[in-house]
């Protein structure tokens, strides 16, 4: 027995190509062996679209072209691009869990290159994350429901899904462990919602009993900057939509996102921005 959960674009044929926009989504699902011994795919002609495996949990077994069996383990994804044999296998023994993806579009080779996928790549280390199975999770939701403009839509999650890859696979952020990195999104999910609020880093860690150097290390690695920075990202994000779409007044806005003083946010908001708030308004 195995779990086949997924779905995919309606009335189209399989290995559909689709060149008329940049990224396409054929279809979307997962793979979870429970009690079936084997799983075998070969596809010696291949696919006319691309394909990207992603393990999460367990392993995978790959024949590729002039090579032995490679062992694919949890954290790193395959890419198989048009016409290229497809020869891999899973156990059950080896409990995997797998989400694969197919798409086309005119940018793929680009795009993948953007984000850290060359053309001769085959394996990736992408690090093991709640993150991809939330996206890949939303894909497949979107090509069940088939709501309006579900096709736009899964291309933008996977695009997501591509740059956090390219995001780990650049900064070596799949060397962080799962638990880790779960704690550093309970962090910017709690900076998100209290951006507003006079959020102080130390009371947080205290209250959920975190050591204040491992976790700025960890949160450096996983974002780029230090929380601190994180949250004034965020607040001064919010205050240029706000200058841009509202007629608030500066003052009114230095107060939606965390500022009890207006002169301190303007000078801050000069600083990173190189503009005053006034100057940045006039300016959009």
């Amino acid at each position: 027995m195995y779990i086949n959960y997924g779905n995919y674009q309606e009335d189209i044929q399989e290995g559909y190509i689709n060149k008329s926009v940049p990224l396409w989504i054929n279809s979307c699902g997962t793979y979870k062996l429970i009690t079936k011994k084997e799983m075998p795919t070969f596809r010696p002609k291949g696919r006319l679209d691309y394909q990207l495996i992603y393990i999460h949990s367990g392993c995978g077994h790959f024949i590729f072209e002039g090579s032995n069996n490679v062992t694919v383990s949890a954290g790193n994804i395959v890419i198989y691009r048009p016409a290229e044999t497809q020869n891999y296998i899973y156990y059950g023994n080896d409990t995997p869990t797998v989400y694969w993806i197919h798409f086309s579009g005119a940018e793929i080779d680009n795009l993948l290159r953007r984000h850290g996928l060359e053309p001769d790549g085959r394996v990736l280390s992408v690090g093991v994350s709640g993150e991809y199975v939330q996206l890949f999770n939303k894909i497949i939701l979107e090509l069940q429901l088939k709501r309006d403009f579900y096709a736009t839509q899964t291309a933008i999650l996977f695009m997501q899904i591509l740059i956090l890859m390219g995001r780990i696979n650049r900064n070596g952020e799949h060397s962080i462990l799962a638990t880790d990195r779960l704690e550093i999104e309970h962090a910017t999910d709690y900076f998100h919602e209290h951006y507003h609020d006079q959020i102080c880093i130390e009371t947080y860690l205290k209250k959920n009993n975190i050591g204040k150097n491992a976790f700025f290390h960890k949160f450096k690695a996983l974002t780029g900057v230090t929380p601190l920075q994180y949250v004034l990202d965020i607040r001064l994000s919010t205050a240029k939509r706000l200058l841009e779409n509202t007629d608030y007044s500066i003052s009114d806005i230095a107060t939606i996102v965390g500022y009890d003083n207006a002169l301190y946010f303007s000078r801050l908001f000069h600083k990173h921005v190189g503009k005053s708030p006034r100057e940045y308004r006039s300016s959009q």
